[in-house]
């Protein structure tokens, strides 16, 4: 009877780690989507300019190295400008 009691503390003691865990993950998770709305608040109009570049120089491919070149100086002059 008393290895019972142990083991159903140990599966207890167990799910409730788990509860903690999960309830810390949450928190995270929330925290992270709030900083992201604020980021988008603060930074949105730059980062929409920094996606566009980054969506400019994925879908067309440059016809020359120079063409190349100078969307890699766009972006990365953009990704200076953020402080990133």
């Amino acid at each position: 009877m008393y290895g019972n009691g142990i083991q159903a503390c140990a599966t207890s003691c167990a799910e409730v780690d788990y509860a903690e865990l999960m309830a810390k993950s949450a928190k995270f998770e929330l925290l992270r989507e709030k900083v992201k709305q604020r980021i988008d608040k603060q930074q949105g109009k730059e980062l929409d300019k920094i996606a566009d570049l980054v969506v400019d120089a994925i879908s067309q491919k440059a016809k020359t190295s120079e063409e190349l070149e100078k969307k890699r100086q766009q972006l990365a002059s953009a990704f200076e400008e953020l402080g990133g």
